[in-house]
Parts: structure tokens; sequence; C-alpha cells
């Protein structure tokens, strides 16, 4: 089954049907489309039938020139759990150095140390069990789909003084802030859509009066996707896309002070900080100032175009040439390329060293997961490597195995 790209919009761009989500304005711009895309990449199917059978939904991107927020506005939020996703990163060497270098940071240039952090959407819990180790904090996590990690050795949350709820949080929940010092949530505002505000906003309600607790927010960067041109992050699941600018125009206009915002990870996140403030913001804040964003997204829907081409023309040489693919990581990047692509004769399977989605099956084009360890089984003679963030440690790990062929990194 092929995803359906549409065509580019083409100026004048199509006008939103809704107000910015953020700040009111109607001047919103459809920028791209594409139908018949999975629901979510954070779930794997259980048997090939079943993934084949995986619900799909469109994508029609909206961007506001007053805020620079975008969003979705075709996102269905009744086709989406929260319950069964694994988004989790921390099985690669280098991801875990990125967050154990973050978590420390955090706690340097902000004293998160001897207090109580509240970790909101926290997945497994493993940022904030660091957070906690190295400040000797205690710490709540709040998640409706939270699921300890594999392997975790028992008794270590209690060890730490954490816990876990499984919950969504909101004015119902409110109660788990008091006498939070350090408040993080991280990659949960991307997949909220049209009430990403009214979660700021109750996030910020929820602050008892007089506490001043530093909030980290950490979200996919739109100006990296949008910048470099990466047609396949563009998936349903993010349903907010954010740069630094709308990041800050958020909760500036939700009554925090923004103390620092920040790309990481190579470019591809932004990390915000905030306090909360008494001092009230003007009803409407003034327009974003920076014309390269609304040049950049309006070119994107022509560049996606030539990039989907130009692997199109890859993707026809790989099916003529007979060769055996596998490609390594089953996330994000290669659930939208081999949905954009009738690549199930020509790739294999697909490797992913998160335990928990081997033995799965991606959805739609029902490519089996497997673990590393199955690789040479398959007697590829080419490796695709899905996200090119994780090359080089990919690659090397496909040789420690005993990989002999070449590699193309999508």
């Amino acid at each position: 089954m092929e995803t359906e790209l549409l065509a580019p919009v083409t100026a004048p761009p199509a006008a939103a049907t809704q107000p910015c989500p953020v700040c009111g304005s109607a001047a919103g711009e459809v920028f791209y489309e594409a139908h018949g895309v999975p629901t979510q990449s954070g779930i794997l199917w259980p048997t090939a039938e079943a993934a084949r059978h995986a619900p799909t939904t469109d994508i029609r991107l909206v961007f506001c020139p007053h805020c620079h927020y975008m969003h979705n506005e075709a996102y269905e939020a009744g086709k989406i759990t929260h319950t069964r996703n694994d988004f989790s990163l921390e099985f690669s060497p280098s991801f875990r150095a990125f967050t154990l270098g973050l978590a420390t940071d955090l706690v340097e240039r902000y004293n998160v140390r001897g207090g109580r952090i509240v970790d909101i959407g926290c997945g497994d819990g493993d940022f904030l069990r660091t957070l906690c180790r190295l400040g000797g904090n205690t710490g709540l996590g709040i998640d409706p789909g939270y699921a300890s990690p594999p392997g975790l050795p028992a008794g270590t949350n209690e060890a730490l003084g954490v816990t876990f709820v499984k919950d969504y949080f909101g004015p119902a929940t409110a109660q788990v802030l008091e006498g939070a010092t350090f408040i993080s949530c991280r990659h949960m505002l991307n997949v909220l859509a049209g009430h990403v505000t009214q979660f700021v906003r109750d996030l910020r309600a929820a602050i008892p009066a007089g506490a001043t607790p530093t909030v980290y927010v950490e979200v996919p960067n739109a100006l990296y996707d949008i910048g470099e041109q990466v047609v396949w992050n563009i998936v349903n699941e993010h349903a907010s896309w954010f740069t630094p600018a709308s990041l800050s125009y958020l909760f500036r206009s939700a009554g925090f002070e923004v103390l620092d915002v920040q790309p990481c990870w190579h470019g591809e996140y932004i990390g915000l900080t905030a306090r909360p403030t008494t001092i009230p913001e003007a009803a409407t804040l003034a327009p974003t100032d920076d014309p390269d964003t609304p040049a950049a997204v309006r070119a994107f829907g022509s560049s996606a175009r030539r990039v989907i081409g130009e692997w199109a023309e890859r993707v026809d040489e790989l099916r003529r040439s007979g060769r055996r693919v596998v490609g390594w990581g089953a996330g994000s990047r290669a659930m939208s390329f081999l949905t954009t692509f009738d690549l199930a004769d020509t790739v294999q399977a697909v490797v992913d060293i998160n335990p928990r989605r081997q033995g799965q099956f991606l959805p739609l084009t029902a490519h089996p997961v497997i673990a590393p360890e199955q690789l040479l089984s398959y007697q590829p003679d080419l490796l695709l490597i899905t996200n090119p963030t994780y090359a080089a440690e990919i690659l090397a790990q496909a040789r420690q195995l005993g990989f002999a062929g070449d590699s193309l990194v999508l």
C-alpha cells in the first residue's frame, strides 16, 4: 500500500479552515498535504494481517504567519491512543549519551538538587530516574502509557524515591505538581493538536501560587525538518510543529517567563526552559519577526516533491537490481518511506534495537521487525539505514555482526 502524497500547495496558498490554536490568527496557510498515512508510528502490530489493516488518516499542515506555529488541521484525535506507544530511543548508545548530558546540564544550570521532580509524559521513566540520580531528587512520572523498561533491576524506583501514575495530566490530576521544584515534559506537546494551548495553560494553572519551579520542555524542531526537507519525519502523531519562536510565544502567552530556548540533539529538537511569572503578557503578542521561516515553509511543498522524486529513481534502481535489502531503524522515517513506495518485494525486514518492537510488524506494509542478531539470516546485499543521525552507530553494529555489504542512508 502506498501513501498518496498530494501535489505541493501552490501560490496563493489555501487558507486554513480554523484559527491558529496558539495565537488565534485567521491567516493560516496550508503548505503540505498527504493522504493515507498510518495514524501512529509509535504503534506496531502483532501480526502481518493486522498491520496491513492498520488505521490511516490524512495530514494537512498549516503554518501561522503570526506566531509561526504549525499543525495538522486534519488531525483526528479519535484515531490516536497514548496507552500503547513506544518511542523510546534509550537503547541507542549515542541517544543515551545525549539524555545523560542533557540531564547533567539541567541539574548544573538550574541547581536541580534535593527537590521534587515531576515528569509529564514520562514514557518509561528513564529521564526522570536520571535526573533523580544525578541531583539526589525524588520524582513522580505521569503517563497513560507508562511501562517499566525491560531489565530494570527490582527496587530501582523505590531506591530513587520515584513513583509513577498511569494517567493523563490535566485539571483532574493537577495535584501531582504540588511541591514540584522541577517539571519536565519531553516530546509531548508535539502530539497535542487543537488543545496544545489549553494544555500549557492548565500546566500554568496547576502550579501552586507562589511556587516557581523550573519547567523544561522538549519538542521536535520544525526548522530542522522544514529546512532540511526531511519529508519522512512528517507523520500524523506529530500534530504540532514548533520553531523556537513559536514555542516561546506559546509559553509567554500562557504566563511563563522563557529563560532559554535552544536547538539540541543535532538541531533536531528544541529545548525550552521557563518559570511561571505573575507579570501578564499582552492579550495578543506581537507577530514573530523572522522572514526566513515563512519562506522555508512556503518552499517546502516543492522541495518535498523533489526529494520524493529523487528517491523514486533510487527505489526503481533497487527493484531492477534484484538486491536483497534489509532496513535498520523501525521508527517514523522508516514507516513514512516504506508507505510512500511499494517495497514489499525489495525490503525483506527492518532491524530495530528496541526489544519491545522486535517480533512485530510495521503498519500497512507489514514488514517484520527483527533483532540485530537476525540480520544475517536474511542474507542482505544492502542495508537501508532509515535515520542518518544514527548511521555511524548502526553501520558499526552491523559490521560487528558480520555484515559486509553496502549501505544506503535515507
